[in-house]
């Protein structure tokens, strides 16, 4: 998973915990910043050594007056290039970065390698009206589309704007000495990070490199009964390496099943992915709450923590679910926004193709019906 850290004027982020973070987050980095003349600018490289001389630099020069935003990418959807990398440009005047794995009508069609987030901005952020970042409706509707896991950090030099940075689902993150980060890949040994960098970027991914590079992701791995339920032998061994997953769970078809089952609910397409973000891990061949080792509650869709437990959820998980409901739609263009900008209305008239596509390819993948 990737990291976002939201700098804002006058806070700073020590060189070792910039390379910490890119430890847990080597598939390239971004800054962006704003100028002396009122502009965004947006660097991104492939490599820890010129980012760490950039930042120092930018933050030297304009760190005191005006907010900066880092991004450190772990790639899920797209190759591993500079294309796919944060931030991203919303229009001239505004940038942001994500982290998380977006619902299922934000994943990319099979054909197009490109991230998840830039296909979430291609057809959803681009086309929204961001100079209503400072109503709090707003954040908490662009909170409940990208669902509770998910984090966004706006940067913007829009003067309409009152700030220049805006956080989406900013409880979903921490603060840390006047700095907001988008979980704690920043801390050498964390929970996120649990399985040690050392493992995690030296033998389970590919060093970052200046061209596109797509990872070998092995041969398949066939799991429960049904040939075309499969999941990544790649999968498999950074579940078990992590102690997610046992690798002999996949053998079990209910808990397999429930694994694959609870990934298509939730849009991911690692199942590694979905069990470090929900703190979840697989026991006698039951999803249970790392914390408190509740098992799932198939129905509620999350495990039956008690209100102690850290990972009690309160119904929020399911905002999650909801939005990537068969029904939600999103406009094509611009003309299509209805004017209340904190409604998005369903479109039961039209089809947006490149969704549906998308949808397709995802319930394809997991031999599901559609």
């Amino acid at each position: 998973m990737c990291i976002i850290a939201s700098v804002p004027k006058g806070a700073n982020i020590d060189k070792e915990t910039l390379e910490t973070m890119w430890k847990h987050n080597s598939d390239g980095a971004g800054i962006s910043w704003i100028d002396e003349k009122g502009k965004i600018r947006v660097y991104k490289t492939m490599k820890l050594k010129p980012f760490l001389q950039k930042f120092s630099e930018v933050h030297k020069k304009y760190g005191r007056t005006a907010d900066m935003l880092v991004h450190m990418r772990i790639a899920t959807h797209g190759s591993v290039c500079m294309d796919n990398n944060h931030p991203f440009n919303v229009d001239t005047q505004t940038v942001f970065a994500h982290n998380g794995i977006l619902p299922t009508q934000f994943h990319p069609p099979a054909k197009r390698d490109i991230s998840d987030t830039r296909y979430f901005n291609e057809t959803f952020l681009q086309y929204q009206k961001l100079a209503a970042l400072d109503d709090s409706r707003y954040i908490d509707h662009l909170g409940s589309v990208i669902g509770s896991f998910n984090k966004l950090v706006i940067l913007t030099a829009n003067p309409k704007l009152r700030r220049d940075s805006y956080i989406i689902n900013e409880s979903s993150g921490e603060w840390s000495d006047g700095v907001w980060y988008s979980n704690d890949s920043y801390l050498e040994y964390s929970a996120k990070m649990k399985w040690g960098t050392k493992s995690y970027v030296n033998t389970l991914t590919e060093p970052a490199k200046s061209k596109p590079v797509k990872r070998d992701q092995g041969k398949s791995c066939t799991i429960g009964t049904d040939a075309h339920d499969t999941i990544q032998l790649f999968d498999v061994e950074v579940c078990d390496s992590w102690g997610l997953i046992p690798e002999s769970a996949w053998s079990n078809e209910e808990c397999a099943d429930t694994i694959v089952d609870m990934m298509m609910t939730y849009g991911y397409d690692a199942p590694q992915d979905m069990m470090e973000d929900f703190m979840w891990h697989v026991r006698d061949n039951k999803i249970k709450c790392q914390k408190c080792n509740a098992e799932m509650d198939v129905n509620q869709y999350w495990p039956d923590c008690g209100a102690d437990c850290v990972n009690y959820t309160d119904g929020d998980h399911l905002e999650a679910i909801d939005v990537s409901d068969v029904d939600f739609q999103h406009p094509e263009k611009a003309d299509d926004i209805n004017e209340d900008w904190f409604v998005v209305d369903s479109v039961e008239d039209e089809v947006d193709i490149t969704a549906q596509e998308a949808k397709i390819e995802q319930q394809k993948l997991f031999g599901k019906g559609i």
